[in-house]
């Protein structure tokens, strides 16, 4: 089938390239002007372009502020999903030029909640959320408190959604905008590994360049850094215990799963279940309980 795109799209001077490849995908995924679809998710597009889900979302909330596109949600089974489709004063644009485009539709407009939600993610799924958030934000030097305010946020609006990860992008974006009058800060105190940290990171490193000989260090050894210490001081384990895990993914007993953690950043992710594999194990050496001595056994023998 072929899918025309309108010269409006074309001769457009405020859109960027990766807006007009983002409307060609969700023309192509309409079938056609003026048909009945539900529209397409964020994630998808991402993939189809091989761009980061953080900035898609962000050119597609542009598309939406400039009355291009528009976001619907639509409920699948218990789940709700954010979906982009053109928008009908486009279709109509094209159809009847002599037609005025109605005004852009508010912002408020588009924020709809349903009370009946309630954020539908188990314990894992949580965890797994709070990493993703976490490296974000790091990435982007934001504050650990913006995904605490989603966080409390969510809850307290009993919310559903289909792609939490993408709700927290467009959260982070609204608030990285709401900063960006002001100069750029240094790295925040809170993502500055201690030496301690920044030791464990470089012993990660040392392990993965001894297996490959071909490894590359990284440039910048910090932004590893912090991932061990939001394994830390975020998740709460001990710096031991984050040894543990890193001499058990390079023993023969680790071995299998070694090629998932190529970083900090996938030790991490994967950090429940390698302490998890360390934990089961103990090299087989039998231990007393808690507050039973040794030397208590000697003495009744």
């Amino acid at each position: 089938m072929t899918v025309s795109v309108p010269f409006e799209l074309i001769d457009r001077s405020d859109l960027n390239l990766l807006q007009r490849a983002l409307m060609v995908l969700i023309i192509r995924h309409s079938v056609g002007w003026g048909a009945q679809t539900q529209g397409v998710g964020a994630r998808l597009l991402a993939d189809h372009l091989s761009t980061p889900i953080d900035q898609s979302v962000a050119a597609l909330d542009a598309l939406v502020e400039k009355s291009l596109l528009q976001t619907k949600r639509i409920r699948e089974g218990v789940n709700t999903a954010i979906l982009y489709s053109v928008h009908p004063d486009l279709i109509e644009r094209v159809n009847n030029p002599s037609v005025a485009a109605p005004a852009v539709l508010s912002a408020v407009a588009q924020e709809r909640s349903d009370a009946t939600y309630y954020l539908n993610l188990t314990a894992d799924q949580s965890e797994a959320l709070e990493a993703f958030a976490l490296s974000q934000l790091a990435q982007n030097n934001l504050s650990s408190e913006i995904f605490d305010d989603f966080h409390l946020f969510q809850r307290s609006q009993n919310h559903r959604s289909f792609d939490w990860h993408a709700e927290f992008i467009r959260w982070m974006m609204r608030e990285k905008n709401r900063r960006a009058k002001t100069a750029p800060a240094p790295m925040l105190e809170e993502y500055r590994a201690t030496n301690e940290q920044f030791e464990l990171t470089q012993y990660f490193i040392a392990k993965l360049a001894a297996i490959d000989p071909q490894f590359e260090a990284p440039f910048d050894v910090m932004s590893w850094a912090v991932e061990i210490k939001l394994l830390h001081e975020r998740q709460n384990y001990a710096l031991h215990e984050i040894k543990t895990a890193i001499d058990w993914l390079f023993s023969a007993k680790g071995d299998w799963f070694r090629p998932n953690v190529q970083n900090t950043t996938e030790l991490r992710k994967h950090f429940k279940r390698i302490i998890a594999h360390t934990r089961s194990y103990r090299d087989g050496v039998a231990k007393l309980p808690e507050g039973v001595s040794i030397f208590d056994l000697l003495k009744k023998a």
